[in-house]
Order: C-alpha cells, then structure tokens, then sequence
C-alpha cells in the first residue's frame, strides 16, 4: 500500500494590496513559495488598513507617507523606487476596499490571474504614485493585464464582493489580526509584520516539526487565539 503524503502546511497571508510592507514582504514569500513548493498551501485573504470611505486626515496623510519612507530603507533593489506619492500627491485613495475588490475579482479567473493583478496595482500605487483606488485605474490595470473584462466588471462591482472582504476583516480581528503584512501557519502561529526570509523560513520549518523553536523576533509572533 502506497504511503501518505503529509498534508501541505497552511499558511494564510493577510495583506492590503495599498502597504509597501506588503509588497516587500510578497517579495520575499515568492522565494519560499518556490523553494517549499507544494510542501505548502498558501491563500492570501484581504485585510483593509482603511475600510471606511472617507479622505484621509493630513495626520494619515504624513503618517502613510513615512510607512513608504521607512519602506524604502529596505535591502530590496525595489524599495528604492518605492515613492509616499501616493499619499501626498493630491489623490488618496479613500478607502482600500475598491482596490481589494478588484482582486477578489480577479481571483475568480485563477490565482495566476490575481498575482498579476496584484502586482500591477502594487507597482502602479507604490512605485508611480496612482490611486489604484479608482474605478478607471481598476479597469485599466485588469485590461493590461488580460483579464476577461466582462467576468471581471461583475465581480468587481458586487456588493457581495464587497461583503466577503469586509466579513475577512472581522475573521482575521477576531483571530487577532492587527495590521499587515500578518502572517498565519497551520492556524496557530501568527506573524505580524515584515520579516526577512530566513525568519519566515524559520517559522515555516517549525510548524513543520524540522526546527525546535523559531528565532525570537519580538511580541508581534504569537499564538492564534
């Protein structure tokens, strides 16, 4: 009889597509996605910094831009185009549930489809300063990217959409979920923030039973509750 396979370790990645820790921290989960392969099972689930439609006050405003500032002193070769503009360039986004919408819609033609898409926003919101935010920015994005535009409209544009990222926020709260980059493994260890990818790798290895304990990294590593 042929022997079972481990079941893939599970890993939730909650993240606003608006935060350049976020996109560094993609970044650097790209090396373990690669090296663990199906080892492990990952699923990025939204988690909105700025839920409610509303500007963002000047003290936001100076308080999102030094978040990028201090993103950029980052190692990544693209930490260094990483720009504030978008929160001092006349357009804020309002809200992050637009732009997280447009990739819960995208998910729905494959997660290859909602990796593209994620990242475009990512570069056009963090590296060139443009409100994803909005609709017209949206729909240029997911056509440059070549996304079936007529499945994409309607899921965009459902209110149920809208529900499961709003329904995701008060998941991950209730699971202790403060900010992101928040990582999740096997459902018990929780992540928060940046992280190198050793540390990551650390973590991953230990919830696996090949490391005994991860490196200490502060506060924001704790049990899921």
């Amino acid at each position: 009889m042929r022997a079972l396979l481990p079941k893939p370790l599970q890993i939730t990645v909650y993240q606003d597509v608006l935060c350049a820790w976020c996109y560094l921290s993609d970044l650097r989960l790209e090396v373990l996605r690669k090296e663990f392969g199906d080892a492990v099972r990952w699923r990025t689930r939204p988690y909105p910094l700025r839920i409610h439609d509303t500007p963002p006050t000047e003290r936001e405003l100076r308080g999102l831009s030094e978040e990028v500032q201090r993103a950029k002193e980052e190692p990544e070769p693209v930490a260094r185009v990483l720009t504030p503009e978008l929160w001092l360039g006349g357009d804020p986004p309002r809200s992050s549930i637009p732009a997280l919408a447009a990739l819960e819609a995208a998910r729905l033609q494959g997660a290859q489809a909602r990796a593209y898409m994620a990242r475009a926003m990512q570069r056009a919101a963090l590296e060139q300063g443009v409100n994803v935010a909005r609709t017209d920015v949206v729909f240029e994005l997911a056509s440059r990217v070549g996304l079936a535009m007529n499945d994409f409209s309607a899921a965009f544009h459902s209110e149920e959409t809208r529900r499961l990222i709003l329904d995701e926020h008060r998941l991950a709260a209730g699971r202790g979920v403060r900010g992101v980059p928040t990582l999740v493994i096997a459902g018990r260890w929780m992540v928060c923030g940046l992280r190198d990818v050793t540390e990551y790798r650390e973590h991953i290895l230990t919830c696996m039973g090949k490391l005994a304990a991860p490196r200490s990294g502060g506060s924001s590593e704790r049990i899921v509750h």
